[in-house]
Parts: structure tokens; sequence; C-alpha cells
């Protein structure tokens, strides 16, 4: 069963026509960044409940798991773009986020400065956004499923801390 938070119940806009909106948009964003090969910044976030992190996977581009998590918007702080962001994709109201990280990379032709927060969460609920999240899932830290290459860079420096 997937949760519909209050946005899309105002919005009424039936979730598959919500998700052809989100691939849409992500394709003339892949042809944009192809032709402009800009600098974006990002963020996304570990979010661990006992011993086990949370994981989705998007409606549109690859459908693998990866953090939740998202590009910043112009002048937004880094971690009032992960709290929004954690909360429009799962409806989680972060306390305690920690920045335990930056690194750069380059996918889909951007020039990516990806910021990595962690928190522990003291309750499960999730809420996902159902145009843009296909399915989120807890998943034991020791027996993750396979995710996406900032997924593994973000775990990797994660552990090393």
């Amino acid at each position: 069963m997937i949760a519909v938070s209050n946005e899309q119940r105002v919005m009424n806009i039936p979730i598959p026509l919500l998700r052809a909106v989100y691939r849409c948009a992500y394709t003339l964003l892949r042809a944009y960044w192809f032709i402009v090969q800009p600098q974006v910044r990002g963020a996304l976030a570990l979010l661990i409940h006992a011993d086990q992190l949370l994981l989705v996977r998007n409606t549109y581009g690859r459908r693998g798991w990866t953090l939740p998590g998202g590009m910043m918007k112009r002048s937004e702080e880094p971690e009032i773009a992960m709290r929004r962001e954690v909360h429009e994709e799962v409806g989680i109201t972060v306390d305690g986020l920690q920045l335990i990280g930056v690194f750069n990379g380059r996918q889909a032709q951007r020039r990516d400065t990806i910021y990595i927060f962690a928190a522990q969460i003291p309750h499960p609920a999730i809420q996902i956004d159902p145009g843009e999240i296909l399915e989120a899932r807890w998943f034991p830290l020791a027996d993750l499923p396979p995710v996406s290459t900032y997924t593994r860079r973000a775990l990797a420096l994660w552990r090393s801390k």
C-alpha cells in the first residue's frame, strides 16, 4: 500500500500522470545537462533506524536503489535542502542531521557536488511521494541490495568516519 501525502491529495492528480510528468521532466533535464554540462549541488541522506538503512527507488531515471535526497535550490543551504528533500520524498522530519562529508562526481553530463548527511531515525514510518518515489524500504546495513554509484560513495564515506 502506498501512503499518499497531503500535497497529492490536495492536487488530486492521478499517480500515473504525476509519474509521467516526473519522467518527462527528467528527460528534459538530461537534454539540458548534455548541452550545458552545469555544476549542480545535491544532498543525500543516510537515514538509519535500528541498524537498517532507508533506500528509495525513483519513478524516473535509473530505477535502482539510492539514498533519499536530491538537487539543492540555487541559494539553499545543504542541510536545509536535505531536510526538504527527505520530507518531500519519504515524509520524515529529520532531527540531528550530521554532515559527514562532501564529494564531487560526474553523472549525466552534470558536474556534481554532493553533500552527505546521516541521521538516526527513531521511528521507521515513512510516507512516500508516489509521484517521485516508486518504492522505499528499510534494509539491514549488513545486507544491502545493489545500490547506485553515489550511494556506494556515500556509504564508503560514512563507514570511514
